[in-house]
């Protein structure tokens, strides 16, 4: 084996060599796969799909601890934008001024900074450090392509890099519906674990289940092998092809694994229904469609706060490039890259980690077939 899971039991190891010989079985009904030796299957199938395992995603560990006050200080933040930062607040936008009023002396119960510099460059116009959330008020200019594309990167650099989440409003919002925006912010306070503000909500001390959904699971990859290895949490296969489904459903039966379900179901018409819309933390995606088509596809399930894990080939530039206006449209904001090496013929690979910052538009999904026919672009 040319992976070392060090994550995996030798009990499971020997569950998932036998799945992955109940799966060939299975293969040679339906064509669940091209690869159908037991070598390549367990390479391109089973070890593809626990690689993950190493990265951590499904530890539902807390987020670092946020920076003591006056620590960003002593970062290697230059002293130009620290100027920069500090004129930035003499010359503050109206807007700025008047959400500042709201924000100011802990009046939501926890501490905002004004013009937080970071030191990659960027300066954010409100920043909590507890619960490590910037607000940026925009202007008009911010309503074109080119200027929301550039926000979009921007905020996967600051998430990546600081594990900053960005609430955006513009400014007429902030001056014409001020109340709404409170309430977001205090939405977005609440849902920080465990809750920083009092009567905002109570912390939970016992772990609920995780609710994960592998949509387009085709032959059962991800889903049975996460779910072999990851007995704690409940899985979900989507599949639009109930053959496929069957399939699934014969293998479980055979290898008992008690923590999955299955939907038979296009993924426009299930994200609309409101069993199953935003109730997952985690939607994970092997072989599915392009980004830009797969996280109209995905976000749909998951709940705001909650993770899109894309299985993905090593050179995918143009299609990370063309997915800009998805991320930004659908709120799903690109904060980590895990790589992983098969080895051999199998090479690097990687699953894209996206967050989903807020509840999803409701005209999203569209229409069936329409994500396909017209990406977002």
């Amino acid at each position: 084996m040319s992976i070392v899971l060090e994550v995996i039991t030798d009990e499971q190891k020997q569950r998932l060599e036998e799945l992955n010989r109940v799966f060939l079985e299975e293969n040679t009904k339906l064509n669940l796969s091209a690869l159908r030796t037991e070598e390549l299957s367990w390479m391109g199938n089973v070890m593809d799909s626990v690689a993950v395992l190493e990265s951590g995603l499904f530890a539902f560990s807390p987020q670092p601890p946020p920076l003591e006050e006056g620590e960003f200080f002593k970062t290697k933040v230059p002293k130009h934008l620290v100027q920069f930062a500090k004129q930035n607040r003499k010359n503050s936008t109206e807007a700025e001024d008047v959400l500042w009023q709201v924000l100011r002396d802990k009046n939501l119960g926890v501490k905002f900074r004004r013009q937080h510099p970071l030191k990659e460059g960027y300066i954010l116009d409100f920043y909590c450090p507890e619960a490590k959330i910037g607000i940026e008020l925009d202007g008009e200019i911010h309503d074109t392509q080119q200027h929301q594309k550039s926000d979009v990167q921007r905020e996967e650099a600051i998430a990546t890099e600081h594990h900053i989440n960005i609430i955006r409003f513009g400014n007429d919002e902030i001056l014409d519906d001020l109340a709404s925006c409170i309430e977001e912010i205090q939405n977005s306070l609440q849902k920080s674990s465990p809750p920083l503000v009092e009567g905002l909500g109570e912390a939970k001390h016992t772990q609920q289940t995780k609710q994960i959904l592998d949509i387009g699971t085709g032959g059962g990859f991800p889903l049975l092998p996460l779910a072999i290895c990851l007995p704690n949490m409940q899985f979900t296969g989507l599949d639009a092809t109930q053959k496929k489904i069957d399939a699934i459903q014969r293998i479980i039966d055979v290898m008992e694994i008690p923590n999955v379900d299955l939907l038979a179901g296009r993924t426009e018409e299930l994200g609309r229904n409101e069993k199953y819309r935003e109730q997952y933390d985690i939607v994970t995606a092997r072989a599915v469609a392009p980004l830009n088509v797969l996280l109209e596809f995905a976000s749909p399930f998951v709940k705001p706060g909650g993770k899109v894990l894309a299985w993905k080939s090593m050179n995918i530039e143009q299609e990370l490039q063309e997915s800009l206006m998805a991320r930004a449209e659908l709120s799903c904001q690109l904060i980590d890259s895990f790589k992983y090496d098969l080895s051999g013929d199998w090479g690097k690979r990687q699953v894209l980690v996206f967050e989903k910052r807020d509840r999803l538009d409701k005209k999203y999904p569209r229409e069936t077939g329409t994500p396909k026919k017209n990406p977002l672009v």
